[in-house]
Order: structure tokens, then C-alpha cells, then sequence
């Protein structure tokens, strides 16, 4: 008996199932630049840009969309849903050279693309796009939903879900899994030196070259044989497939999960693995007398499958997508951070230009601002108040692909001594995803206010006495490029009012000669005051990177130099670091570390 006929243990022969969608597209979309051909079902009734939940589902191993799929995919269209299948790179009608390799890695790829295809449509919830794998892309679909942001939930029906322990005990053993790993690796450097495939059928009659035997849904064109199945299979699969561990990902999951599974169906042991380690989040099904092949193509067990996943997914009244909830920690990390004063982390939520509307709280028009300038105005102003308490209600998010509006109730409390202001409205933002979410464009609109406006001016006045640490290490950051643009343009008058009276650099690595610390600003002016003789074009900046630590006082910088050095005409390159401790916009410490063989050779202080 073949290794993989156990699959086909209890099957019986029976009619493919009869249910019928409304409406089938022919759909095409790419997946890391292949091209993938799906169909897609949808319910009848469907009114162009009607937002209905969807479904990608996808089938067992070597099957191609027109087999299982298209019989869940009807079943959920008949609900309501719209459903997308596909034939994965290499298989039926999608493209890709490289064919019939069951590659559990790509496969999820491509249930990321075909996910991301669907929340693109107009017909579809984009923040209701579900997962259905059956069989062996069950494990696909749940990997697919633990790294896109589109899939919000997943369905698994009769998992073929397998980790090490599970496939030695299916695949006899250590030394004949060896052996088709070692077939797999043949394969593959044979397509890559030939592009030749090494291929044997994928289902076939007992005693055939078949990898499935007695495995009658594949081998009967009543069922699963139809004219569109490519009944192939690369032994470059093995390695992939063998190795593939689809329990890993029960611990890291954290989406809405439903496993629909029978004890007659192909390794339940795989999915009652799973299922303990999933955590609260998942729910297990069994389904009584149900062998693998019904599952594939019985109407009545179709039915019974896609009942439990329709009513798992209709109790889930609103999905929320990884990107709604990444949005709507970002909007109330906004409110905590005003009020913690953590300005610096609070930039990093805003895109680097952001337009702001406060027109209807002070006039005036909408403003377009960097992020950095929005900060600074609001450091001017909320440290300066006793305390603040802005609080986050009634968040809303619609995405749009890379783009997402969203709107808060706010409720926002000022106090200085015995002065109260509250101000309370909503906020509309508009946010773009690059690498993240962030913030490009917020407007508030006044509902009410209580107290008195008055608290401004204490506020302002007790911020502008006591700067606040993001105040403080902008100017350490400016008094460090000020430094530098000073030596470049060779003004040695802003050079001086730089330093702080007692202001100290430390050269650790001077060469011999040369000396290791200046202290004092008159010393410093002298130690540079030839500077704008001997060095012709300067550049300090170009290449500058600074790294503000926690301390607002302390800056350490990377910077490349390149100097024109008139005594020996020779060019200065140097790469360096320096650690600077700015008091009130004034350098007290600079420790400067370079190469001093490239100083030496640049201004003729050695033979080298």
C-alpha cells in the first residue's frame, strides 16, 4: 500500500455534490509576479459594490480550483458569501514554470495575494475576508492568516494537518523520508540545470508509479478525475512537504479559528494537536462518520461543513482586521502620549507632513505641517499644564487598501491650579500605511466646551519656564548640526557661541602630537582657529545620522567627513562618532572618535 493511501482509508464512491452559485467570474491577479486565475462566486442578488463577507477557499494537495473548492465556494455563495478560488502557481491554469510542487510556502503566498486581491473588490467586506482551506491548505490558510492583514478570520475543513512526529509515523520512518527528500533535492537541480520536470502521476491504480493509490475521488472522472485536474506531481515536492510543520502556528494565531474535522477523516490526530495549542480563540468541530473524500464531494457533508464554518463566521458580527485594530491602539496611543508628554513617540505615529484642521476650535484655515513642528507646537503648551487627561470613545475605521478615515469622540480635560478647561468633539483622521499606519491629516470639531480658555497662558508660561525633554533634545539635536555646518562654512563666530564657558572635547584617538583634550570655549576657538586656512571645501552633513538617547541632554552622532586639506592638498575622508552633551542649547562635552592614520596622512602628520 502506498505511503499516502491512508488518506483514501473508509472513502466510498459518491455523486459530486449539486450546489449551485447564481454567478461565476473568470478573476485574475498576481502573486509575487505570477500570474494567478480564480473564479469567483457570487450570491444571487449580488448588487454591483454591495459589501457582502468573502471567503478565499482552497483545496488539497494537487487539486486544482475546480474540484473542492468549487463545491465550498457554491455552498458558501448559497449563504450569502463571496467565495474566490484559484489554481496556485504551478497548477492548473495559473502561471509559473516550475509546476506540481506542493510548496507549502508559496501556496500561502499565494493566499495572501488572493486575499488581498478580494478586499480589493467592490463586492466584497474588506474587513470581513476569510480563509477556508481544505485538507493539506488547511495549514496554508492558517499560515496565510497569521502573516496578512487582510485575512480576519480562517476556516479549516478536514485538516491534513502535520508536524514532524506525525509525518514519521506516515512516511515510514527517518530513512524513507531520507530517501524522498534526497529525490526531491534531484529534482530540483535537475529543472535547474535542464528545466526539465521530474513528474509521476499523482493518482493512480494500485501497483502504478502513482504517489496515490486506492484513492478513488482522484482517479474517478464522476468526482475528482475532471478534465481540468492535472493529475501531476513533482518529486521536488517531498522536501518542502515533509518538512513542513503546519501545528507550529497553533500558538501564534490569534484570529478567529474554526476546525470542522471527523475521527474517519484523514489524521485527526493532526488537528486534536493543533486544537490543544490553538488557545480560546479557535473552536473544534467533529463531525460524526465523515471520511475524507465526503468531505470533498458529498453534498450532505459540504452542507454539514459549511453550516458550522457560516455559522462560526455570521457570529462574528465584525471582524476586526489586524489593520482596524493596529489603527485604533495608534488613535488612543495619541491620547495617552499627549498626556505623558512622550513626544517623541508621538511623532512617530504621524507621517512626516501632516495637514491639521483646527478651524472649528481657533479659526483660521487647515495647515499643512511636519510632524516635527506639530510636536513642537504642542510641547510649547501641554507640559505647561498640571495635568491633562484626553479620553479616546467611539473609534471608527473604514480601509481602503494603504489608506484608512477614521473618527473618535474626545473628551479632553486641561488644569492649571484652580482653572479647568474642557473641550469635547470628534476627531477625523485620514491615515496612509507605508511600512505602518500613521497619521496624514486630523481635523476637530468642536461639540462643547466647560470652563475657561484662560488655562492657556499659565500653561504656555510654565512649559516656556520648565521645556519639555522634546524641546530640550531639539536643541542638543540643532547645536550638533549647527556644530558641524559651522566648520563647513567656515563661520567661526557661530562656531564660538556654540560652547558652553567650560565646554570640554575629548579626542581619545588623536595620533601622537596631537592633542587628547581641549578644555575651556577660549582654548576650543583657539585649537580651531586655523581651520579656515588650512581646509578648502568641507562636508560634514551629508552623511549625517543622529541618535537622540533618553537623556534629552545627550546626542550621539555618525557623520562622514570630506575635506579639502589646502597645507598638502590632499583629500580628508573620515568616518565619525561623537558623543555631545548640550546644557541649554550649548555644547558642554564633545568625545569625538576618528581614524587618526587618515587625519595624519590628510594633514601631512606622518609618512604614511
Amino acid at each position: 500500500m502506498n505511503t499516502l493511501t491512508r488518506i483514501a482509508l473508509g472513502a466510498a464512491v459518491l455523486g459530486s455534490a449539486k450546489i449551485n452559485a447564481a454567478h461565476v467570474e473568470r478573476v485574475a491577479f498576481q502573486s509575487e509576479g505570477t500570474e494567478i486565475v480564480g473564479q469567483l462566486y457570487l450570491p444571487e442578488g449580488n448588487a454591483q459594490g454591495a459589501a457582502r463577507p468573502a471567503v478565499v477557499v482552497t483545496g488539497s494537495w494537487t487539486s486544482v480550483k475546480e474540484q473542492m473548492p468549487a463545491n465550498y465556494a457554491k455552498a458558501l455563495a448559497a449563504k450569502g458569501y463571496i467565495a474566490l478560488t484559484f489554481d496556485f502557481r504551478g497548477w492548473g491554469e495559473s502561471g509559473g514554470d516550475f509546476r506540481y510542487v506542493e510548496d507549502p510556502v508559496a501556496k500561502t503566498k499565494d493566499i495572501i495575494a488572493a486575499a488581498a486581491f478580494l478586499a480589493d473588490r467592490a463586492e466584497a467586506d474588506p474587513t470581513r475576508v476569510s480563509a477556508l482551506g481544505i485538507c493539506a491548505s488547511a495549514g496554508y490558510a492558517i499560515d496565510a492568516a497569521v502573516e496578512s492583514q487582510h485575512i480576519a478570520a480562517v476556516a479549516v475543513v478536514a485538516p491534513w494537518l502535520h508536524d514532524s512526529e506525525i509525518v514519521d509515523e506516515i512516511y515510514g520512518g527517518q530513512e524513507s523520508i531520507d530517501q524522498l527528500v534526497q529525490a526531491s533535492r534531484e529534482a530540483l537541480d535537475r529543472f535547474e540545470k535542464t528545466g526539465e520536470l521530474t513528474t509521476v502521476p499523482a493518482a493512480g491504480d494500485e501497483g502504478s508509479s502513482a504517489i496515490m493509490q486506492q484513492a478513488p475521488y482522484y482517479t474517478d472522472p464522476n468526482r475528482g478525475l475532471i478534465p481540468e485536474y492535472d493529475n501531476q506531481f513533482n518529486i521536488a515536492t517531498w522536501e518542502p512537504w515533509l518538512t513542513y510543520d503546519a501545528i507550529r502556528t497553533a500558538g501564534l494565531i490569534k484570529k478567529p479559528l474554526i476546525l470542522v474535522h471527523s475521527q474517519a477523516a484523514a489524521i485527526p490526530q493532526g488537528a486534536r494537536k493543533f486544537s490543544e495549542r490553538m488557545g480560546s480563540n479557535g473552536k473544534m468541530v467533529w463531525l460524526d462518520n465523515a471520511t475524507q473524500f465526503e468531505f470533498y464531494d458529498d453534498e450532505a457533508t459540504i452542507k454539514r461543513a459549511t453550516a458550522e464554518v457560516a455559522k462560526f463566521l455570521d457570529s462574528l458580527e465584525s471582524i476586526e482586521t489586524q489593520d482596524s485594530a493596529a489603527i485604533r491602539t495608534l488613535i488612543e496611543a495619541v491620547a495617552t502620549l499627549a498626556d505623558l508628554g512622550n513626544f517623541t513617540a508621538l511623532q512617530t505615529l504621524y507621517a512626516d507632513e501632516v495637514l491639521v484642521d483646527y478651524t472649528s476650535l481657533v479659526g483660521g484655515q487647515p495647515e499643512l505641517k511636519s510632524a516635527s513642528k506639530l510636536m513642537t507646537e504642542w510641547a510649547n503648551v501641554l507640559p505647561g499644564f498640571d495635568r491633562t487627561r484626553h479620553q479616546i470613545l467611539d473609534i471608527e475605521v473604514s480601509l481602503s487598501g494603504r489608506s484608512a478615515e477614521a473618527s473618535a469622540q474626545i473628551v479632553a480635560d486641561h488644569w492649571v491650579e484652580d482653572l479647568h478647561w474642557q473641550v469635547s468633539g470628534r476627531y477625523h483622521y485620514r491615515l496612509e500605511n507605508d511600512d505602518s499606519w500613521r497619521i496624514a491629516y486630523h481635523q476637530f470639531v468642536v461639540e462643547a466646551e466647560q470652563g475657561t480658555r484662560d488655562v492657556f497662558g499659565p500653561a504656555t508660561a510654565n512649559a516656556k519656564r520648565n521645556p519639555a525633554p522634546y524641546i530640550e533634545r531639539q536643541k542638543s539635536v540643532a547645536a550638533v548640526r549647527s556644530f558641524l555646518e559651522s566648520l563647513e562654512a567656515k563661520d567661526m563666530e557661530r562656531f564660538e557661541n556654540l560652547w558652553a564657558e567650560d565646554a570640554v572635547q575629548d579626542m581619545p584617538y588623536s595620533p601622537e602630537g596631537f592633542p587628547k583634550r581641549v578644555s575651556g570655549r577660549e582654548n576650543l576657538v583657539r585649537h580651531y582657529a586655523n581651520w579656515p586656512e588650512i581646509s578648502g571645501r568641507a562636508d560634514f552633513t551629508s552623511h549625517l545620522v543622529i541618535y537622540p538617547t533618553q537623556d534629552p541632554q545627550l546626542v550621539f552622532a555618525e557623520w562622514r567627513g570630506d575635506v579639502e586639506v589646502i597645507p598638502t592638498g590632499r583629500k580628508y575622508l573620515q568616518t565619525y562618532g561623537g558623543l555631545f552633551h548640550v546644557e541649554k542649547g550649548k555644547i558642554a562635552l564633545f568625545r569625538e572618535y576618528y581614524d587618526p592614520a587618515a587625519f595624519s596622512h590628510a594633514f601631512g602628520l606622518s609618512a604614511i
